[in-house]
């Protein structure tokens, strides 16, 4: 008998080790790179967080077939985040996603010699290469990469050689905030790259200034600082990583202007912030060529409306002619695609993805059919 349940035991504490072979896991603890980005005659700082929930068993398969089962992440930060805030909101996108991988590039503002690519326009092209290098060395590239500038870029010294490669991985861009503009950027700027687009308390979506947006967001911030009870940890982590942003790029924008005797540097974290208020259609940024656009809105967002924003009347019922008009508005060049676009309204401020993750991160990878296992 004593045989028997030494046995039993001994088999009991085998099967999770065999069994966590095949599944999925992230680290408790999450590591940043730092990268150093050279473009547009400047260099500058940029930081990468690379999410790999894949087993054992997905990693091998993925090697035979030279790309991920699904679509690669890239997932985009709100102003002035850090590649690890939010972490509970992307880890749980990269375990729950067909890919298994989320990357999330996060560069400061860039200020180089020629205008038009400076800001959200040099992020474009920077934020591609960052994710290109992180992807390079896994083996993966980018399908369908065509670059938007003749500039070189180099990655921690390294330019990256020109794809044109039909068998890499697709990317989604999803983006939080800020990042919902970075995202929709992204894919007009990368057609044939990137096949889905999906937004969470974007910006974007409103006619507004500088001032107006700060005005707005510095409100939000302090209602949710008043309702953080039980969720102090999470508010307190975002606020911590958002000033941690805006000090390190400001500062470094000293160094920058000083070493390059270009003391227009120092307005860079202004027009990052410029960069947030721009009002997003198709008009500006096309977003025919995508298979899935969802966009998600939190119902207690003073910030990022939905009722203000997209006249909204019943945030806990969007109707078919809210989701016609959404669509008519924003994304006039897909019109007639049934089923492409979702829009919803869910619980939540607009610190709602990381205190709502598993609610926020189910619902964006269902509407874009990117769940893994369906």
């Amino acid at each position: 008998m004593m045989k028997v349940i030494l046995l039993i035991i001994l088999a009991a504490c085998t099967v999770p080790v065999s069994g966590n072979a095949s599944e999925r896991s992230v680290p408790s603890s999450t590591e940043v790179e730092t990268l150093s980005v050279g473009f547009n005659d400047e260099t500058i700082k940029g930081f990468c967080l690379f999410i790999d929930a894949r087993s054992n068993e997905e990693k091998a398969a993925d090697i035979e077939r030279g790309y991920p089962a699904g679509p690669v992440i890239v997932f985009f930060q709100g102003h002035a985040q850090r590649p690890d805030d939010a972490y509970e909101f992307t880890s749980r996108l990269a375990l729950l996603s067909r890919s298994g991988i989320v990357i999330i590039p996060v560069c400061d503002t860039p200020y180089g010699a020629k205008a038009s690519f400076r800001g959200d326009k040099g992020k474009d092209v920077i934020l591609m290469e960052m994710v290109r290098f992180m992807l390079a060395r896994e083996g993966i590239t980018v399908r369908g990469f065509a670059p938007i500038t003749s500039m070189p870029v180099a990655v921690n010294g390294l330019n990256m050689a020109p794809e044109n490669d039909n068998t890499g991985t697709q990317i989604i861009s999803i983006g939080w905030s800020h990042g919902g503009i970075l995202a929709r950027r992204f894919a007009h700027a990368y057609p044939l790259s990137v096949c889905s687009l999906g937004q969470v308390c974007p910006a974007g979506y409103e006619h507004w200034g500088s001032w107006g947006l700060t005005g707005r967001f510095a409100l939000e911030s302090v209602r949710i600082t008043m309702k953080m009870s039980g969720h102090a940890r999470q508010t307190m982590a975002a606020a911590w990583g958002c000033t941690k942003g805006l000090t390190g790029d400001f500062f470094r924008s000293i160094t920058a202007a000083a070493v390059n005797l270009q003391p227009g540097k120092l307005l860079r974290i202004f027009k990052d912030i410029h960069d947030c208020s721009i009002y997003c259609d198709s008009t500006t940024f096309a977003a025919s060529q995508l298979e899935h656009i969802a966009v998600i809105f939190g119902r207690d967002d003073s910030c990022m409306s939905p009722q203000r924003q997209l006249g909204i009347k019943d945030p806990d019922n969007v109707t078919e002619d809210d989701l016609k008009r959404f669509s008519q508005t924003f994304y006039s060049d897909i019109i007639g695609t049934p089923g492409c676009i979702t829009l919803r309204v869910l619980p939540g401020t607009h610190l709602a993805p990381v205190i709502y993750n598993e609610l926020y991160s189910k619902t964006i990878l269902d509407d874009l059919g990117e769940l893994a296992g369906e």
